[in-house]
């Protein structure tokens, strides 16, 4: 008889589903003062928030991501020295211009490929972006442009355009993208190592060079010209909107982008990725910008009220199910295969339903055998399933196995039996009578 042994696991959690709002879960209204916003769980591979996220947005100095990422991508060696062209000189008068951030590198300046990712990621420098746009492009920044928009494609973005290094220029130029595809830009950032060491950063010390003869402070170490630090208060210890948790990624802010912030996370065990974009260009009432109220407010948000775990569990069988022809074991039992990252909730049910389980299994059987599945429901909505399996070898038994071969037989034999029996006995009494009727015979001679 099958013995399956059901789950209703009341974790005290729930699953939210690619947005929250089909779970019945999202963040208090207060929390989202942005047009645009994705906030996406990487361990459960799953959208917790979003709001607007394919809506075309000028991507200001986000854009930078996929330069920075695109100079760590090509391999070239960061100590290597490069010196700005005089070609570069309209578009760093331009970035003036524009009133755009700038790292103060000087045409003719003779700067390390290090220094200017540095420049160009944690001061949001738009002259360090150019000139990495330059030097990728070898002289031809359109090319380098070409570079950013197959690469974009390449990570699935579908509404991206880029038309400049740094994001200063937007909509009118044609630079554009959407909270979706800084979300997808921003995964391939976070899984490159370098990338994420440097935007994960503070500050960083320039370098002497030939245009920077002399420090700028009397603290500057040996070889150091002049500090640039991260324009990302949040990992700044000394800042009120400091989170420990935080790792980068990239702040950006035109009038018509409004404030922007890409931000990764860990904590408790989580990754996180969070986009925020069309946050209000006035600062709030403490001087802090919107988009860091926004980041601070949805991860203070997430961090409370979400978990994830692994189900189902593997450790321990989830059913038996009949097993022939087995001297050892009447049943086999089953066991999950793998587990699936579950992003829950609090206050909601999880379950393990048990599907197309074999009406029962024949010895020999080898650990590992598929035999079924784990079907994961939260609240109940199916996310996922993994595959049952015996957790042990189960040896045949010949004379059991041969004994049900040979049972269905028995009847036939019995009654082959009998008669040959009958047939026996009818003929030893035929030679029975047969003797007597000699016996008698003789006598009467």
């Amino acid at each position: 008889m099958k013995r399956v042994f059901a789950l209703a696991l009341a974790l005290g959690a729930a699953f939210c589903w690619a947005v929250s709002a089909a779970a019945g879960w999202e963040p208090p209204e207060s929390a989202v003062n942005a047009e645009a916003v994705v906030l996406y769980d990487l361990d459960a591979d799953k959208v917790v928030f979003e709001k607007n996220a394919r809506e075309v947005r000028a991507a200001a100095s986000l854009t930078k991501m996929m330069t920075g990422l695109l100079l760590l991508e090509s391999g070239a060696d960061l100590s290597q020295s490069f010196t700005i062209p005089e070609e570069l000189r309209g578009e760093f008068e331009r970035i003036q211009a524009e009133n755009g951030s700038d790292a103060d590198l000087k045409i003719g300046e003779t700067v390390t490929l290090e220094s200017l990712l540095y420049a160009c990621m944690l001061p949001s420098g738009n002259d360090a972006a150019s000139v990495i746009a330059y030097y990728l492009g070898n002289g031809d920044m359109e090319a380098f442009f070409a570079q950013m928009n197959a690469r974009a494609a390449e990570l699935g973005c579908e509404n991206t355009s880029f038309t400049c290094a740094h994001g200063l220029y937007g909509l009118e130029y044609g630079n554009h993208t959407t909270a979706w595809d800084m979300f997808l830009i921003a995964r391939a950032c976070r899984a490159n190592e370098a990338f994420m060491e440097v935007v994960s950063s503070t500050g960083y010390w320039m370098p002497l060079t030939n245009m920077h003869t002399q420090a700028e402070s009397a603290d500057a170490p040996a070889g150091a010209a002049y500090y640039i630090r991260t324009t990302n208060v949040m990992q700044l210890p000394d800042q009120e909107l400091y989170r420990p948790y935080i790792r980068g990624i990239k702040t950006g802010f035109t009038d018509e982008a409004g404030r922007c912030f890409v931000s990764s996370a860990e904590s408790g065990g989580m990754t996180w990725l969070l986009v925020v974009m069309g946050a209000p260009v006035q600062l709030a009432e403490d001087g802090f910008n919107w988009a860091f109220h926004t980041t601070a407010d949805l991860y203070d948000w997430a961090l409370v009220n979400f978990l994830t775990a692994r189900l189902p569990n593997t450790e321990t069988p989830l059913a038996s199910v009949p097993l022939a022809y087995c001297a050892e074991s009447e049943t086999a039992d089953l066991y999950a295969a793998g587990a699936l990252t579950t992003l829950q909730c609090l206050d909601s049910v999880v379950e393990v339903r048990l599907e197309a389980l074999p009406e029962a299994l024949e010895a020999p059987v080898e650990a590992g055998t598929p035999a079924g599945l784990a079907a994961v429901y939260i609240d109940g909505e199916r996310v996922g399933q993994v595959e049952l399996v015996t957790g042990a070898d189960y040896a045949r038994s010949g004379w059991l196995y041969w004994r049900a071969r040979l049972e269905p037989c028995l009847p036939v034999a019995a009654v082959c039996a009998g008669a040959l029996l009958a047939l026996a006995l009818l003929a030893a009494a035929a030679r029975r009578v047969g003797r007597r009727a000699k016996r008698a015979a003789g006598g009467r001679r």
